[in-house]
């Protein structure tokens, strides 16, 4: 008797593969090997049923998942995988609509848009509308342009929706780039979705024609198909076809791009004659890290219920580690790299993971200091980022003259950088202007905005305006401290106004995180002066190869969803951060299920070893004092473990009076505040003590004054 493909599977995922004469939900956990599982069905179908393979279909999101599948496929069928139907969804519609695009007002022969194509298209239309690639890059306007589209916005009803300046130029944007897109009868990747889907939905022939060559569908990834996706899928879906669908519900993290969990959850209600398997046999953590899970996500509602298990040996529990400052948080991530890198676990195979991109910053500072290799997985650099340059830009603007530079050429880059962050309407041609006249005259390009010579008078005045602005900044420098200070730079320059105008949450907070950064390096250097920061600073931001094989990865959570590591660091674990403030207050239930489902994905990329990390310093995002994530109330305690040791001897209150010197004991009983404690001041409101050092008491009062020293025993301040 011939060997079956299902032999090697255990019992569930046997069952998965062998259902064939109904439809079929699979839900898969994290680890439980679905990929495996959809090939044996496809095998078992061909090899063991008779199933023709052309007449079986894989749908897939990502052209590597499709590659994946085909190589794996080959193995096992020859050249029989070649006939089957396996590509992304998008691949899938352009097969459909190169047939028959024609019954749609499209050539068959249509131009597919790639990123490329569309910025080509997007050229003219900037050129038209006089607006500068530095105020309004091309990438945000497609990412604006793909978003409506998504929602089902056309340009008249994004005009109409428009409620700032910046808005309504982005909706007149669309309104041309379409008109050049239709006039050119081309498609980019979000109408390849939406025309497909019309071509289905409205021309029976072509719906029956596709219906009619498919017997058996499979979908992988269910759980992040979005409603527009998920009707092609119904639709090419014959009444004698069988739908197997694969994904798992508690992985559901792409809401905000148009996935919706209902659609797995209700799938047995679309389809009635519906099996569902759960495979929940992990093969990937051990025991401790999967149990701890499983208990996380069980408090979620939506969702169906399932608990994975594991037979990974594996005793060692989650590591809990709390530090008192920001800024000792990386230090025991570093040192507990270097301690399990010496062991014998390859960077490679270490994962720093964190809920935002902003949370890299204070790791990438402490592991370039270290030496430790490191890459950004799906993301840019902290100091990298545009918000980032920009801000220390106007900060470098704000230096005072060096000696080894009397000129300040340098700050010509700078200039360059925020002359028109945000719009000052001083265009490209000015500038050219300016720079050759300046060359000419042998001074800075600040000097020769200052007097400008051969030039329109509208552009001279906008020159003297800019240069006002930044003489103003150097004038109040001495009035802030550092910290205090980019906050200022940021308001007069109009920079955090235009983000908040256009709604650029994720860039505000990172410019939050600059300002931690400088809070942080204050501390460990109180002599630090603006001209030293942006020093040390530019150390940061040279160019490093991230090639390197062999590096720690630094990514969010969405970013790790499907990778795997030995070891995980789960960072800034801090309530207000993970689950984020946004997601707890403006989206109710719903919402802190998602930040949930994270958390729940996050925690089951560890192999061996999970890390659980946070801090409870002063934190300028929240505006508080930080404490550690609510999810970590919902991690079971025997399957954790606190890394701060306990003392052996439990001392009595006489015990601790007698070993202090007197001087100690004078000051602790006159001692007004402590660390931790809540007061009020008569200027600055409520704050919370940080440090208290002999009489001098460092206070975090509200974002608008921040950290603050001051007299302890002054009657300003008092006890909340």
């Amino acid at each position: 008797m011939s060997e079956s493909v299902l032999d090697t599977l255990n019992i569930n995922q046997r069952k998965a593969a062998s259902t064939i004469d109904t439809h079929v939900r699979i839900i898969a956990g994290a680890g439980s090997g679905k990929t495996r599982v959809l090939m044996a069905r496809i095998v078992y179908l061909v090899k063991e049923v008779g199933i023709m393979p052309n007449r079986i279909l894989a749908i897939t999101f990502t052209n590597k998942a499709t590659q994946e599948m085909k190589e794996r496929l080959h193995t096992q069928l020859k050249d029989e995988a070649s006939v089957v139907r396996i590509s992304t969804i998008h691949a899938l519609c352009v097969r459909i609509l190169r047939e028959d695009a024609d019954q749609i007002g499209y050539p068959r022969s249509f131009t597919i848009l790639d990123s490329d194509d569309q910025k080509q298209i997007l050229r003219p239309i900037y050129k038209k509308m006089d607006i500068d690639l530095k105020q309004l890059s091309m990438a945000k306007v497609l990412g604006y342009i793909s978003g409506y589209k998504s929602e089902h916005i056309d340009p008249d009803m994004a005009i109409a929706m428009a409620e700032t300046d910046n808005s309504e130029q982005i909706a007149n944007i669309y309104k041309f780039y379409e008109d050049a897109r239709l006039e050119m009868k081309a498609m980019d990747f979000d109408d390849l979705l939406i025309e497909a889907h019309k071509l289905l939905n409205h021309n029976v022939d072509v719906r029956t024609k596709w219906q009619n060559r498919l017997d058996y569908i499979h979908v992988d990834e269910f759980q992040d198909v979005d409603p527009v996706q998920y009707g092609i899928i119904r639709l090419i879906t014959g009444k004698h076809a069988f739908l197997c669908v694969v994904g798992d519900p508690d992985q559901t993290i792409y809401t905000w791009r148009g996935a919706s969990v209902d659609i797995i959850l209700r799938f047995n209600k679309d389809f009635e004659n519906c099996e569902t398997v759960i495979l929940d046999q992990n093969y990937r953590s051990t025991k401790p890290i999967l149990e701890a899970s499983n208990k996380v996500i069980s408090y979620n509602q939506d969702r169906i219920k399932k608990d994975l298990y594991t037979q990974i040996p594996g005793d060692d529990k989650i590591l809990l580690h709390a530090s008192s400052e920001e800024g000792d948080e990386p230090l025991f991530v570093a040192r507990e790299i270097s301690k399990r890198h010496k062991n014998g676990i390859d960077y490679k195979d270490i994962a720093i993971l964190y809920r935002s991109n902003y949370s890299s910053r204070s790791f990438e500072r402490v592991f370039r200091t270290v030496g430790i290799p490191y890459i950004i997985y799906g993301g840019i650099r902290f100091y990298e980022r545009q918000e980032i340059k920009d801000a220390l830009a106007y900060l470098k603007l704000c230096t005072y003259p060096d000696e080894n530079d009397p000129e300040q050429f340098s700050l010509d880059l700078a200039i360059l950088r925020v002359i028109n962050q945000p719009r000052r309407g001083i265009g490209q041609k000015s500038i050219d202007a300016l720079r050759e006249e300046a060359a000419s005259r042998h001074i800075n390009l600040f000097e020769e905005m200052r007097d400008p010579i051969d030039i329109s008078n509208a552009i001279k005045r906008k020159c003297e305006g800019f240069v006002s602005l930044i003489l103003d900044l150097r004038s109040h420098r001495k009035d802030y401290s550092l910290e205090d200070f980019l906050d200022y730079v940021l308001d007069k320059t109009g920079y955090l106004k235009m983000l908040e105008d256009e709604n650029e949450t994720e860039r505000i907070e990172n410019l939050k995180e600059l300002k931690s950064d400088i809070a942080q390096s204050l501390k460990e250097d109180p002599d630090m002066t603006l001209e030293t920061y942006l020093q040390d600073v530019s150390l940061f931001t040279d160019k490093t190869s991230d090639l390197a094989l062999n590096s720690v990865s630094l990514m969010t959570v969405h970013a790790a969803k499907g990778l795997e590591f030995d070891t995980v660091f789960l960072v800034n674990f801090n309530d207000g951060i993970f689950p984020s403030a946004r997601s707890v207050q403006e989206g109710g239930r719903k919402s802190l299920e998602e930040e949930r489902r994270l958390c729940y994905v996050a925690m089951t990329r560890a192999k061996r070893n999970l890390i659980i990390t946070w801090n409870t310093g002063y934190s300028y995002m929240l505006d508080t004092y930080k404490i550690s994530s609510r999810f970590l109330m919902e991690i079971p305690k025997e399957y954790t473990y606190d890394d701060k040791p306990k003392p052996k001897v439990e001392y009595t209150s006489n015990m601790m009076q007698s070993s202090m010197s007197p001087s100690k004991q004078t000051m602790k009983k006159n001692q007004k505040f402590r660390k931790g404690d809540l007061v009020d001041h008569s200027v600055y409101g409520q704050g919370v003590v940080l440090k208290i050092e002999g009489n001098v008491a460092t206070v975090a009062f509200s974002h608008k004054f921040g950290v603050k020293k001051l007299n302890a025993s002054h009657p300003s301040l008092k006890k909340a």
